[in-house]
């Protein structure tokens, strides 16, 4: 049985055996922001984008647990920068909403149930879909990218081998391939499309920063935003699932590279040493429901 043996996520021990001279990547060209001069988002909500039942949590900890069900949350969350708002992830289709029999990427495995919408829960703090000047996709399963239509005016930020990923020719693993089909309906064809090359500093400041994180999907994503009350916060995407995989190297199944994800662990944990930062676990329930829930937020 999975264990979780802290609520608020990882230290800066974490990962401090794994820097060189103190310093993350500080290299020519790193697009990471210098954690001396990085400037500020104002503020970082959490958004309920749905919670899912799976019914064999060994697909998310391979060797172990299976057969047993979990639950997971499924977390969006919304940056203000100055005049902007982004929005990570869009979570499960809000025609999900109140259906009893929820809905899936992978029927035989897992199941989406929906209590609140994003457009319900933008409203809460005035805010309206075309008010949402970038969403920021982690991935392209489905529970990330279930809504991304109702925003056709963003700026939608994937990365460039993600987007091509999706329309590659089919591999071994059907479940793989079932998922990229999905995804290929739900993503359409965005009007504002920006395909980035990896680490990407999004106003240019420091403040908000996508990190390429590959392994779980090719082209997999994170995010750090800087607060000037809360410090960093790095927002997981699927890097990892459970706080108890990171802490092992534990890579679920579904992924489609297992060295690439151990690496984006690893590069998680520099991360967290250098900046001082705390980790939120997308999917991890346990953690997610003590975090504070919009209209809350972190500043």
């Amino acid at each position: 049985m999975l264990r979780y043996t802290r609520t608020v996520v990882l230290s800066i021990l974490a990962g401090s055996s794994l820097l060189m001279d103190g310093t993350l990547i500080a290299t020519a060209g790193s697009k990471l922001p210098d954690a001396t001069t990085a400037s500020f988002a104002e503020q970082l909500h959490r958004l309920d984008c749905g919670h899912s039942l799976a019914n064999d949590e060994s697909v998310w900890t391979p060797g172990e647990n299976a057969g047993r069900s979990i639950e997971f949350s499924s977390t969006c969350w919304l940056v203000k920068r100055g005049s902007d708002w982004l929005l990570w992830d869009t979570g499960v289709p809000e025609a999900t909403l109140n259906d009893p029999k929820g809905w899936s990427t992978l029927p035989k495995l897992i199941v989406y149930h929906l209590d609140k919408t994003i457009t319900g829960q933008l409203a809460e703090i005035g805010l309206k879909t075309s008010h949402i000047s970038y969403v920021a996709l982690s991935h392209t399963h489905g529970d990330h990218i279930g809504n991304v239509r109702l925003l056709p005016n963003s700026t939608i930020l994937m990365q460039r081998v993600e987007y091509t990923w999706i329309s590659s020719p089919d591999g071994p693993n059907e479940n793989v391939n079932q998922l990229k089909a999905l995804a290929r309906e739900l993503l359409g064809a965005p009007q504002h499309l920006q395909l980035l090359d990896g680490d990407t500093d999004v106003f240019g400041d420091g403040s908000v920063t996508l990190v390429s994180t590959p392994g779980h999907t090719p082209g997999s994503q994170s995010l750090l935003v800087h607060l000037k009350n809360s410090g960093f916060i790095i927002l997981s995407g699927d890097v990892v699932h459970l706080e108890e995989n990171f802490e092992n190297n534990i890579v679920p199944s579904l992924n489609t590279d297992k060295a690439a994800s151990i690496a984006s662990m690893d590069k998680i944990r520099q991360m967290i040493a250098t900046y001082r930062a705390k980790l939120f676990i997308n999917h991890d329930k346990a953690q997610s429901d003590t975090l504070k829930l919009l209209p809350a937020f972190y500043d």
